[in-house]
């Protein structure tokens, strides 16, 4: 695309002020504007947000963007051609400059696109010098994870919520992470590990989230005897605290298998799956201590299928045919939590939190155990921002990278690119992450 090729250029918005394209941001593959976490300077203002493409200025009010909150993010207009005589104005009553390409590089042709110097990298570049820049990436994401884990340990006494919050946050993806963590706040593991069995557990999380159909405009569902048990479990709870409602949750442009109460009732699953064991650990409870026991045994180096095991959640029962309350798949229903998103937690959770742990006690062993895990960690599944990175720099072979290295991919996208530092980006130069 034309946008994408005038990264690094200054040009002249319809205001007449210059606009400099620091990093043009990341294909949106959802609905909303079509870049995100764009960086461009409007005169000597640094804005970073979002860019929405049109062929058209005019299609900005033809497709009622003016009238979507969506789009309040947008920091710069582009349009191929320019055919209205107003502003672009948001939702919210602000105005956005306007760069019309066809005019700005008629009148500014020393400006004609170019790529990002990153572009191609493995063109200049060998194969080993590329990955050993990644792995380094990768792993200085992994050590600031790690510290922010640290950090929470510190704050908790009981070390195991820093992990169960750091689950709850992953299971919220990016749509619905903020409402994950604050019921995680409100549900103190200690409580919840204190439980009788699955179904309170159950009760307790979507009751506290405000996501049983007595609480939501579900109530035509309340029949049904899986949310009969769930409503008599949560009103017989004791010390219950304060709850969150429906409108705090996303579900808009969400796959069904990945809704909010999917997650949480597989997150309830891993819950009992570890409350189950009857030692506990110093400080720690059960879930600390039988996720730090998966990573102590999982083999070096390797597939590390034993911890995606330990987090897969198949379900049963009414959760094996229903994605929410009232809402049952016609064909075979995915894993409440499956081997990919399984993977997910592991790389990003649990090992960065055994490291942090690890240091904190003196635990060498599992510090160097949990760091070599994730050196060696097989590839994911590749996400939104992996697979813009691996098109910015034309990776020939993204498949061959392992899950260190699509975190470097990350890595860099967060710190360099998003943050429009692409003059000290280790990438072209080679230098340290």
């Amino acid at each position: 695309m034309l946008w994408e090729q005038v990264a690094g250029k200054t040009l002249t918005a319809t205001e007449g002020q210059p606009i400099g394209v620091l990093y043009p941001g990341r294909a949106n593959g959802n609905n909303g504007p079509d870049f995100r976490d764009a960086v461009i300077l409007d005169g000597s203002l640094l804005l970073k947000g979002d860019i929405e493409i049109h062929t058209r200025s005019g299609d900005w009010y033809r497709h009622g963007h003016h009238r979507d909150a969506h789009y309040n993010g947008t920091v710069l207009h582009v349009a191929m051609w320019h055919d209205c005589h107003s502003a672009t104005l948001l939702e919210n009553s602000t105005s956005v400059p306007l760069l019309c390409l066809a005019q700005a590089l008629r009148h500014q042709a020393y400006l004609m696109p170019y790529r990002l110097p990153c572009f191609q990298i493995s063109n200049r570049r060998d194969r080993d010098s590329v990955r050993e820049l990644l792995n380094a990436a990768g792993e200085a994401r992994f050590k600031a994870k790690a510290m922010r884990f640290q950090n929470e340990l510190l704050l908790f006494n009981h070390a195991g919520q820093a992990l169960f919050r750091g689950m709850m946050r992953a299971l919220g993806y990016s749509r619905n992470t903020r409402p994950f963590e604050e019921l995680a706040d409100k549900v103190p593991l200690t409580y919840i590990e204190s439980l009788y069995g699955l179904l309170e557990m159950q009760a307790l999380l979507l009751g506290t989230a405000g996501l049983l159909p007595s609480q939501r405009r579900l109530s035509g569902f309340s029949g049904e005897e899986e949310a009969r048990m769930l409503e008599r479990a949560w009103h017989s709870l004791a010390g219950k605290g304060e709850t969150m409602s429906e409108d705090d949750w996303r579900f808009s442009h969400i796959y069904p298998s990945n809704t909010p109460v999917r997650r949480i009732v597989a997150q309830s699953y891993l819950l009992e799956r570890y409350c189950r064991e009857t030692c506990r650990e110093p400080f720690g409870g059960m879930l600390a201590a039988g996720l730090l026991e998966l990573v102590r045994g999982a083999p070096v180096p390797g597939r590390m299928h034993s911890l995606e095991q330990g987090l897969t959640v198949t379900g049963d029962g009414y959760w094996r045919h229903h994605f929410d309350f009232g809402v049952e798949s016609r064909t075979q229903t995915p894993a409440l939590l499956g081997k990919s998103k399984a993977g997910e937690i592991a790389i990003n959770v649990l090992l960065p939190f055994a490291f942090a742990r690890g240091k904190m006690d003196g635990d060498r062993h599992l510090a160097e155990r949990a760091l070599d895990i994730y050196r060696s960690y097989h590839r994911l599944s590749d996400n939104e921002l992996t697979r813009h990175m691996a098109r910015q720099l034309c990776l020939h072979s993204p498949s061959g990278i392992t899950a260190c290295q699509q975190q470097g991919l990350i890595h860099i996208f967060r710190n360099y690119c998003r943050e429009g530092r692409c003059a000290e980006c280790p990438v072209p130069e080679g230098s340290e992450v």
